[in-house]
């Protein structure tokens, strides 16, 4: 029997729609767009480069007419979109006000948990903010934003739901399967030891899609009163990085070998010196370039759980999706 046909309701027109999708054609956005399709929604997928595709529409972040033309007939905005931290914010401010202007009066913002900085133990959403580098000083900013414009008191009807996602992996995860998948063949990544212990906080890019699918029904039903939340996105497994680097790596069929703290930190300074090799042309180098970070080293020591209670409070869904069907659907060759 042949398969069944999906059916799609990308529109590039505009003309009354469901959802407008910035970032349409990323990571996440190819996702939520296909997710909330799926669903039965009209989509507007807005893409930053030129929209020769029939599905997309032009919606370039530094133009504030495109921004315009995106967003007007939608009922919802999903901003998935990111670039550079120094351009989220200005980019963010011009949505807004093209919303207001056109009339639109919901958003689901993409942030991120990283707004949450360095903390540890267990975080929810009433944990203060308190970002670590540019780019989460970028998304926190952009939560400020969304909140004061969710909470004018003259524009009643408004409604904003911001998702901080955790480490979304999936097919096409740049960073945490295509990136990392490359260290690990090359033979520049390890199991860590204690430096790798910290807490994995994966959620998979379908949860994430389905996570705003809730967001839209909820919207509908609550569009009446004035409303904004943040709300924590984490998937029901969040092993330590160690055990995720040993998933990801049998998945690919390549076995890990123990890094200790010393050789971590003599790959490090070789990884300097390969990168400065590399830039200015010079063959050989890649391997050592590789090497983790030390931000990174940070990140996978630290030992921090993100509530999700609120999340399945207010929408009525919890990602579901574990490590192992995560990476089966995130590697279409798995050996888990």
């Amino acid at each position: 029997m042949a398969p069944a046909q999906r059916v799609y309701f990308v529109t590039s027109n505009t003309g009354p729609v469901d959802a407008l999708v910035t970032g349409g054609a990323g990571f996440i956005g190819s996702a939520v767009v296909e997710a909330l399709c799926e669903a039965g929604h009209s989509v507007r997928r807005g893409v930053r480069a030129r929209a020769d595709q029939s599905d997309a529409v032009s919606c370039n972040l530094d133009n504030v007419e495109q921004i315009r033309a995106a967003v007007e007939g939608v009922r919802l905005v999903v901003h998935a979109a990111y670039g550079d931290s120094e351009r989220m914010v200005p980019q963010c401010s011009a949505l807004l006000a093209a919303m207001t202007d056109m009339g639109i009066n919901q958003i689901v913002y993409f942030s991120s948990i990283a707004v949450y900085g360095d903390g540890a133990g267990s975080i929810d959403e009433s944990a203060p903010l308190a970002p670590a580098d540019a780019y989460a000083e970028a998304k926190s900013a952009c939560e400020q934003l969304v909140r004061g414009w969710a909470q004018e008191t003259s524009h009643p009807n408004r409604r904003a739901l911001i998702l901080r996602p955790g480490i979304v992996y999936g097919a096409g995860s740049r960073f945490w399967i295509d990136k990392l998948g490359e260290r690990i063949r090359a033979g520049a990544w390890g199991v860590f030891g204690e430096q790798g212990e910290g807490v994995c906080a994966l959620v998979h890019v379908q949860d994430v899609a389905r996570v705003v699918v809730a967001c839209f029904d909820y919207l509908e039903r609550a569009a009446g009163a004035s409303h904004v939340a943040a709300l924590n996105v984490v998937g029901p497994d969040t092993p330590s990085w160690n055990s995720y680097f040993q998933a990801l790596a049998a998945g690919i069929g390549v076995r890990l070998a123990e890094v200790d703290a010393p050789s971590v930190a003599t790959r490090q300074k070789a990884a300097f010196v390969a990168k400065v090799w590399r830039r200015i042309g010079l063959p050989g180098g890649a391997r050592a370039a590789l090497a983790p970070t030390p931000g990174e080293m940070k990140l996978f020591a630290r030992k921090a759980r993100y509530a999700t209670g609120a999340l399945t409070e207010t929408l009525g869904f919890a990602p579901n999706i574990g490590l192992e069907q995560g990476l089966r659907l995130s590697l279409p060759q798995a050996k888990t």
